[in-house]
């Protein structure tokens, strides 16, 4: 069951492609601290401008005959929605509705909308979307920086972290902000995780065996609730319901990248 969004996945490959190329740094395991993101409004930095040549190209497609049947009328509401909300500083709220947009392309491709068409949309949609996404302040915060991680221990409540596999790594904001739309996607949103880049030639099906194995021993269970796939990876989610009623997860995200292959160790609870 894919639960990721499309805007994840678009972004998780332009971020990724761009952002990952850039250093990293090791630290040794044990040594990071655990992180909490928290989602709140922007302060009202935003430029539209990005938007509104989305709207300039949909209209000059209409014009060329790229797009037809009226397609373009869901495009460019969906693009005037983007608009208002960011004049009202909701970034998040934004950079979903662009997910709904880069749907919509997706959805006409080939049809309504050319192939040159929709691939145009589609990168310039992605552009946006991920300057959106960086846009997210820190909370509490000021300024346009992405989610600073803040130190949390109660994501874990009593279980145990599996022993992780691979090389402990920084946070970065490109990261945290794929670990938030993780978590999202799940449907929870205190967490806190941990980053490691894993041996070369790793492959999703061996990181999965191992976390299973681990897990188990930590006590989260035989096997994950459920195994998704996303653009640049996968996913396995385990949860345990407490007898307070509080749910706790723990979910191994896997991407690959030109760099290698890197793993985020999230922690969650609702």
């Amino acid at each position: 069951m894919k639960k990721i969004t499309t805007l994840l996945a678009m972004l998780m490959l332009t971020i990724f492609m761009a952002a990952c190329g850039s250093a990293t740094t090791a630290t040794p395991a044990g040594t990071g601290t655990a992180t909490v993101l928290e989602t709140t409004t922007a302060g009202s930095s935003a430029s539209t401008g990005t938007v509104d040549e989305l709207i300039v190209m949909v209209n000059d497609f209409v014009t060329s005959g790229d797009i037809t049947g009226q397609a373009e009328n869901g495009l460019l509401a969906k693009l005037e929605t983007i608009n208002q909300k960011l004049m009202k500083s909701q970034l998040n709220p934004a950079a979903n509705e662009m997910g709904a947009f880069i749907n919509e392309v997706q959805a006409q491709a080939g049809k309504k909308i050319s192939e040159a068409a929709a691939t145009a949309l589609i990168g310039k949609a992605q552009e946006v979307a991920a300057g959106l996404m960086a846009g997210v302040p820190v909370t509490g915060g000021e300024g346009t920086a992405a989610p600073a991680p803040q130190a949390t221990d109660s994501t874990l409540g009593n279980m145990s972290k599996p022993t992780p596999m691979g090389d402990k790594l920084e946070h970065q904001p490109q990261w945290d902000m794929v670990a938030f739309q993780v978590v999202q996607s799940v449907g929870f949103s205190t967490f806190n995780y941990d980053l490691f880049q894993l041996p070369a030639g790793t492959a999703w099906e061996d990181t999965l065996a191992y976390y299973e194995t681990e897990a188990a021993t930590a006590g989260w269970g035989d096997a994950p609730s459920q195994t998704n796939e996303m653009a640049g990876g996968h996913y396995a989610v385990w949860s345990v319901t407490g007898a307070d009623g509080t749910t706790n997860y723990f979910i191994v995200a896997q991407v690959d990248t030109p760099d290698g292959a890197y793993t985020l160790n999230i922690f969650g609870n609702k």
